[in-house]
């Protein structure tokens, strides 16, 4: 039943806690929703996925998954043949990722807004606006009208191999077609906002193989 498509990454979408469907298919944006209903109900009926109030959370036995999902994670970042191609990448996945990854404690006091313009992207896929506070993180993809603290614009590839931890934030803005621009202090601190990915090569690195 793990092995079919798209039911561990189903599972990697509950590892950090109670998500809705529709947050399933933010985080997994290609996954047909008649797919996502039927991995949810064979989960459901294997005890390893529960739902409560329209939320899905994994049961104990599902937690035990977790390592199996960190391994595949570590072997997709170690291996070659498993790096990500133009068709594996996706906007609304990845700042989907990123608005739920915030260190909420090291905003600043004042509400922040980090624009990001992916320049190899259509309209529809090329705008997306980080609306950061302590109390709240939201994710737009229409201008508000608030004003805009930091405006990052690149390829979707390199933010993307910075959020996968294959780039420091230094190491992003010195390449090339990727610009940075806005307030200065937030220049210096949004770095420090961000957890990045879960299973990101730092954090692997600190976990010794299973």
């Amino acid at each position: 039943m793990v092995g079919e498509r798209w039911t561990l990454l189903i599972v990697r979408e509950m590892l950090s806690g109670p998500v809705t469907f529709s947050d399933i298919r933010r985080g997994i944006p290609r996954i047909p929703p008649a797919t996502l209903t039927s991995r949810l109900r064979s989960l459901r009926t294997a005890g390893i996925v529960n739902l409560s109030d329209r939320l899905y959370q994994l049961t104990e036995s599902g937690l035990t998954l977790a390592p199996v999902v960190r391994e595949l994670a570590r072997w997709a970042m170690t291996t070659e043949s498993a790096a990500l191609s133009d068709d594996d990448l996706d906007t609304a996945a990845l700042t989907w990722d990123m608005q739920r990854r915030v260190d909420v404690d090291a905003l600043p006091e004042r509400t922040v807004v980090l624009a990001l313009e992916f320049t190899d992207r259509s309209p529809r896929d090329r705008y997306f606006w980080l609306h950061l506070s302590k109390t709240n993180v939201n994710l737009c993809r229409e201008d508000t009208g608030a004003p805009v603290s930091l405006w990052l614009t690149a390829p979707t590839a390199d933010i993307t191999r910075w959020w996968l931890g294959e780039l420091t934030w230094s190491q992003l803005r010195q390449r090339a077609g990727v610009t940075v621009h806005g307030d200065r202090a937030v220049q210096r601190q949004v770095q420090h906002w961000f957890l990045r990915y879960a299973f990101n090569r730092s954090a692997l690195a600190q976990i010794s193989p299973a």
